[in-house]
C-alpha cells in the first residue's frame, strides 16, 4: 500500500515530500480524503517502466551459472541449421 499524504500537507512539506519521490516513494495526494493524484518517480529505464507497471517481473540471479559444452564435431551451428532445413 502506498504513504498518502493530504494537500495541505503536501504545499507545507513541498521539497521534503519530492525528496521522498526521488528516493523511490510512491505517494497517493488526498483532497478531503479523497485520492486525487499519485506522486511517483520518473522511471528512465524502459526495464523499470515494465516492472513498475507489472508488465513482467525483475530479474533473479541464477541459483547455478550456465554449463558450456565443448564442439564436439567439425558442423558449425550455421552448418547443422543448413543440413536441418535441406531435409524437410
Amino acid at each position: 500500500m502506498r504513504a498518502r499524504i493530504g494537500i495541505r500537507e503536501l504545499r507545507d512539506t513541498l521539497t521534503a515530500t519530492i525528496r521522498r519521490v526521488r528516493s523511490g516513494e510512491t505517494l497517493e495526494v488526498t483532497h478531503d480524503g479523497v485520492p486525487v493524484a499519485v506522486l511517483a518517480p520518473v522511471r528512465s529505464d524502459r526495464i523499470q517502466q515494465l516492472v513498475a507497471g507489472g508488465d513482467v517481473t525483475a530479474p533473479t540471479p541464477l541459483e547455478q551459472p550456465l554449463r558450456r559444452f565443448p564442439v564436439t564435431g567439425e558442423v558449425t551451428a550455421s552448418g547443422a541449421i543448413e543440413e536441418d532445413r535441406a531435409e524437410r
